[in-house]
């Protein structure tokens, strides 16, 4: 996957030059996107939409916070290509995304959006996740304040003591 970063880096750039979606201000370089790949495959899935050989969307978790105490949560993040919205690819992406995070043992899952985004809130509505909060203000771009919904799904129950999380390396899942 680090050898797609170029591809995935094209999808992600507009996200960064147009959009609050993402707080990143400049687009990476395509050695430090692998680098990012490379670092979140070490624990986290990464996935990718793949048609003709191109790429047309891509989904991964990855820590919500490092503390040890965390360990069980995780913030997702689906990315579609701009020419490819509107065709279901970020539905398949989220649905094996979050299939993988469950059998992977996390327990809660979190996403933080732009709280303006209505559309994004209901998709993730339909997913099962919940708003717990709003940070109002928390980031600045493009000239103006952004606030942040935070919502979370669960994903597992909450065993005691927690399951142990399985690194993606060994988790033994068949993407279709």
């Amino acid at each position: 996957m680090p050898e797609d970063a170029e591809q995935i880096l094209k999808i992600y750039a507009p996200y960064i030059e147009k959009t609050a979606i993402t707080f990143e201000y400049e687009v990476p370089t395509v050695p430090e996107f692998s680098n990012r790949i490379a670092e979140i495959q070490q624990k986290y899935p990464w996935i990718v939409y793949e048609e003709d050989g191109r790429i047309l969307g891509y989904a991964y978790g990855g820590p919500e916070h490092t503390r040890a105490a965390y360990q069980w949560t995780v913030e997702a993040s689906v990315y579609v290509d701009e020419n490819a919205r509107g065709r279901g690819i970020g539905t398949v992406l989220y649905d094996a995304l979050l299939d993988i995070l469950e059998k992977q043992n996390f327990v809660i899952c979190y996403v933080l959006i732009i709280a303006s985004n209505a559309a994004s809130v209901k998709m993730h509505e339909k997913y099962g996740f919940k708003t717990i909060g709003v940070r109002k203000n928390s980031g600045y771009k493009l000239g103006e304040w952004h606030s942040v919904a935070v919502m979370e799904k669960q994903l597992n129950d909450f065993s005691v003591p927690p399951k142990p999380v399985v690194p993606i390396g060994e988790l033994d899942y068949k993407l279709e």
